[in-house]
């Protein structure tokens, strides 16, 4: 039997009414006094990752300059082209920044004041090993002073729907194994702020938005499958967020950040955000090489991609990453730390 809208949609109910119940604990009141990192790190998948020369999974900047020998005058970029690692940043390079930190993945900064140990398709179970393996190196002592950013579980969705023919037949195993890994990364949190750090955690977007979803749908028409996809992020952000009930002294040492949420909001309302295209990836080459000068809409006085929520099929593109990014520090300062 394929798996049905509406099933999906009773699921989701269900999920937003223990969801809030489970916000409460994660994120609320105000700083009494001031937190002031020393350190930023950060785990998870490629959505909060710089890899060497500045690049990152999203529409990466390049620099511009103005053509005054048009009119009206354009700003294009500059050639040869000159990516820059400060210009659309990702999440947790904006909360970092917040703090004037920088860091050694950029080419375009020399202080390196922070750690980047996400990964490109981290999955839950990789997310605990980079903690593991954190841990047991010279930088592995969380400390009192660390602000550490989490994010991970987009991969297991995307991996779990693939690893069947049809994922829409006797989806219950996909379900549960969304949530087990849903756990695994509220876990992770856990065992992290066990040892004195704060944490900033996402959820992940729902991949039911995403074009990858559109693409199956397409493909498939009347089973599902964009309701699955949405069923499976759902599951999973909900057990991450029961599993943050485990923090100590009532969850004070996470602020929870809903990327799911916002991610929506912006598919819903793209307008409010400045968006024209809440279902194409903007780049037209393989991320994280996609950069301004190669999106759909890189043509002079054009957008170069910020009009667009996704990068790629399942990689947010800039402006999402910009939002997300002014949520965590809004978090990371109103968060009673």
């Amino acid at each position: 039997m394929k798996f049905k809208l509406d099933v999906m949609r009773s699921a989701v109910m269900a999920a937003v009414a223990v969801a809030v119940g489970v916000l409460a604990s994660c994120g609320g009141g105000t700083q009494i006094e001031s937190f002031a990192p020393k350190r930023v790190i950060s785990f998870g998948d490629e959505t909060s990752l710089i890899v060497s020369g500045g690049r990152k999974y999203t529409v990466n900047g390049v620099e511009f300059f103005t053509d005054t020998s048009v009119t009206p005058n354009v700003v294009i970029p500059v050639v040869p082209k000159n990516v820059k690692c400060a210009i659309n940043p990702v999440w947790t390079q904006s909360l970092a920044a917040s703090y004037g930190f920088a860091f050694k993945e950029c080419s375009d900064v020399v202080v390196d004041q922070r750690l980047m140990r996400a990964e490109v398709g981290a999955s839950a179970a990789d997310l605990s090993q980079q903690v593991t393996l954190f841990m047991s190196d010279s930088d592995g002592t969380f400390g009192s002073n660390d602000l550490v950013t989490v994010m991970a579980g987009m991969n297991d969705v995307i991996n779990l729907y693939l690893s069947q023919p049809d994922p829409t037949i006797n989806s219950s195993a996909l379900v549960d194994a969304a949530r087990q890994a849903g756990t695994e990364v509220g876990a992770q949190v856990v065992r992290i702020t066990d040892r004195g750090s704060k944490v900033i955690v996402s959820t992940i977007p729902d991949m039911g938005l995403s074009p990858f979803a559109a693409k199956e749908e397409l493909a498939n028409p009347g089973e599902g499958r964009a309701a699955l996809l949405s069923l499976l992020s759902t599951e999973l952000n909900t057990r991450l967020r029961l599993k943050l009930q485990d923090v100590r002294d009532g969850g004070r040492a996470v602020g929870l950040v809903l990327a799911d949420e916002l991610v929506l909001a912006m598919y819903r309302v793209p307008a409010a955000y400045g968006l024209t295209n809440v279902t194409q990836g903007a780049c037209t080459v393989a991320l994280p090489d996609c950069d301004q000068t190669t999106t759909q809409d890189s043509i002079p006085g054009q957008s170069y991609g910020g009009f667009w929520l996704w990068a790629d099929d399942t990689h947010l593109g800039a402006t999402a990453q910009s939002r997300l990014g002014s949520l965590a520090q809004s978090r990371a300062r109103s968060n009673p730390f």
